[in-house]
């Protein structure tokens, strides 16, 4: 069984993960930001859940976007799992929905905090971990909106189109070293929190130079997360990182699209591609 640091346990894909992996037998270490005041009542549901469950669950304080925490979150779990660290899900994120040029500079600054720099710090954090037991997986939550950029998604498009240019990079960077990174590509799931905790535009007056096309098309994709009973259940993305996890060392696959939509054979292709030019560039075809 694996011991897992799960980002963003709090909610959404998160929270359904950390059960998925701990009814398997795994231990799950469910990272979130303040578990003794706005995430308390989610902290207290998991520990309670777990001890009726008998599953291995901690919850563990830990803000992504910040060096000192993930570092004290890092030392608490390896006391906890005796310096054993087998996988880490990065799955922390941060959503917007409207004009980039909407966001304030500081708001542009979060969102690539959250969604790329993160992911990278705490890659570095377990890293040393899995070189020294020369075993690993890192699984990065991406989105098909690393290949699909369409407009009121820009800012958050790039943060994952980076995330997902990273995690090629580190996938053949620790492959002789024994250690995996695989991302999941998850398409729209409208009944997790995407809307309901994404960011409020700070400088939302810009609309009024812009016309009715775009602002039209802004409506439609804000109603497009609206839940309806034929919205997809998130259950398939906690369910890809559990069959990712229980995968062995090399089988796992770089690039997994779940709910991609009607687009995901095109989605397939462009990841055949990238994954094609990387091996070429490097002799590996």
């Amino acid at each position: 069984m694996k011991k897992i640091i799960l980002t963003g346990s709090s909610s959404g894909f998160g929270l359904q993960a950390v059960k998925t992996l701990a009814s398997k037998g795994h231990t799950v270490y469910a990272t979130m930001r303040n578990i003794t005041g706005a995430n308390a009542a989610t902290a207290a549901e998991l520990k309670q859940w777990a001890k009726e469950n008998g599953a291995a669950v901690e919850v563990i304080e830990l803000d992504v976007t910040s060096n000192e925490s993930a570092k004290k979150a890092i030392a608490e779990i390896s006391e906890k799992s005796g310096g054993v660290i087998d996988v880490l899900i990065n799955n922390a994120g941060l959503s917007y929905l409207g004009l980039g040029e909407a966001l304030t500079i500081e708001q542009t600054d979060q969102i690539y905090q959250v969604n790329t720099i993160a992911p990278e710090r705490m890659m570095k954090a377990v890293l040393p971990f899995m070189h020294k037991q020369k075993d690993g997986l890192i699984i990065n939550i991406t989105s098909v909106q690393s290949r699909h950029y369409i407009p009121i998604l820009s800012t958050y498009n790039g943060t994952k189109a980076a995330l997902d240019a990273v995690s090629v990079g580190y996938h053949y960077e620790l492959k002789s070293s024994g250690i995996d990174v695989a991302t999941i590509q998850p398409g729209a799931y409208q009944t997790t929190d995407i809307t309901t905790k994404s960011i409020v535009a700070g400088n939302i007056a810009v609309e009024e130079f812009y016309g009715k096309d775009i602002l039209n098309y802004k409506k439609g994709v804000i109603q497009y997360f609206d839940p309806t009973p034929e919205s997809r259940d998130p259950q398939e993305v906690a369910d890809a990182m559990l069959t990712l996890v229980e995968l062995p060392q090399g089988k796992r696959p770089l690039f997994t699209i779940v709910g991609g939509g009607p687009q995901t054979a095109n989605f397939e292709k462009v990841n055949s591609l990238i994954q094609e030019i990387a091996e070429i560039s490097q002799g590996l075809r």
